[in-house]
């Protein structure tokens, strides 16, 4: 989902998405933007928080009439650019739950989503505010290599 950095053909999904988000941000006029990301971890039907200062706490799955499904106590931080994304997610990153097989040295043993909040204030000509908000879920499912084939031993 990443890619790699170097050459920008082969930049994944994820920092794609980064860059078209702050591009966006960049150019709208009359508009005030509030950029919020989190990043979590969904193993062994656990749930945690993959920024939060003890990622080891697992978190719960709620429901709000109005707010919809959410995780409760998920840590939201703001984001003001692109780097500031790949810090985010970088930090996040290093407490996944991986494992070493036969075919991948560093692969995933969960699924996880980093969501970007995104809340933006514009004024129409009149003066007016109108606020729309709006969540985009980049989601990593676990490795998928061929169970035979890595090695694993359950």
């Amino acid at each position: 989902m990443q890619g790699i950095d170097d050459p920008a053909s082969q930049r994944g999904i994820i920092p794609r998405a980064f860059e078209h988000i702050f591009e966006s941000v960049s150019v709208a006029e009359n508009t005030k933007f509030l950029v919020h990301a989190s990043y979590l971890e969904i193993y062994n039907e656990d749930i945690r928080d993959l920024l939060a200062k003890d990622t080891k706490n697992k978190l719960e799955i709620k429901e709000h009439p109005e707010r919809g499904i959410y995780v409760q106590g998920l840590s939201m931080h703001p984001v003001h650019n692109v780097a500031e994304c790949e810090r985010v997610m970088a930090r996040g990153w290093k407490n996944r739950s991986t494992g070493a097989t036969l075919m991948n040295s560093d692969s995933s043993r969960s699924h996880s989503i980093f969501t970007i909040n995104m809340e933006m204030v514009k004024i129409d000509a009149e003066g007016e505010e109108h606020i729309r908000a709006g969540k985009l879920n980049l989601v990593d499912l676990a490795g998928s290599e061929r169970q035979a084939k890595t090695g694993v031993v359950r």
